[in-house]
Parts: C-alpha cells; structure tokens; sequence
C-alpha cells in the first residue's frame, strides 16, 4: 500500500472515487475548488493498491484556540471492497497529521468505507471524532 498527495495528473482518478460519495459533485466544481484551495486549505490523499486508487481523503489542516493546529479529515471514501485498508490509511492519516505539527486529527462529516473499528484512540466530538496526538 502506497499513500501519498494526489498529483495533478492523479486529480481526475480522485474526483471519480470521490464522486461516489458526493455524488452532487461535478467534475468543474471540483476542478474549481481544488484550483482555489490546494494546497493551503484542502490536500487530497491517496493509498494506491497496485496502481490503483483504493481510498481518496480530502483533507484540511486548520488552527484555532480550542484545538490549536489540527488536521480534519473533510473526505474519506475507499473503493468498494477495499474497506479493509481504512485502518492503514487513518493510521497514515495520524502520521501526515503529526509530520505537519498538528496536535490532533478530526474525522467528521460524510465518509464512506470507515468504521468506528477503525478509529482506534478517537473519542466523539460534536459532528464526529477526534484522536490527541
């Protein structure tokens, strides 16, 4: 499993994933949010299989007074039958968050293909969960 930042030749294999889950979105509202927010307020990430683009997660690095610098996790959905893989990919997840100086990870929102098996160290936080780092 390989995980990494979507390049701009990877953005279209992105968006077909992601549509699955937002599927109001259309490929020129994405080609025009990605164009004015990446990467300073949304970075989507990829765990490759083989090649192939198994989970897309669309995230966002923030700061504030009550959580100080922290990542949310604003898009997750992994391909149908690669489920399995959501764990490495939180954990890779955790790591990003941590490389970036973040001091704790939300996940909340729409997801797809995350379970709360998967969430291992996160506790609920309004709309969703958070890890400390």
């Amino acid at each position: 499993m390989q995980f990494r930042e979507l390049s701009s030749t990877e953005l279209d294999e992105g968006y077909t994933l992601l549509s699955t889950l937002r599927t109001e979105l259309t490929s020129e509202a994405f080609d025009t949010f990605i164009t004015a927010q990446y990467p300073k307020d949304y970075r989507p990430i990829g765990a490759y299989e083989r090649g192939e683009l198994r989970i897309y997660a669309g995230v966002s690095i923030r700061e504030n007074l009550e959580l100080g610098r922290h990542l949310i996790v604003d898009d997750f959905v992994a391909h149908d039958g690669y489920e399995h893989l959501s764990l490495e990919m939180v954990d890779y997840l955790s790591d990003y968050a941590k490389m970036y100086k973040c001091q704790s990870i939300l996940v909340w929102g729409k997801q797809r293909g995350i379970s709360i098996d998967d969430l291992k160290g996160f506790r609920p936080k309004r709309d969703g969960f958070i890890k400390i780092l």
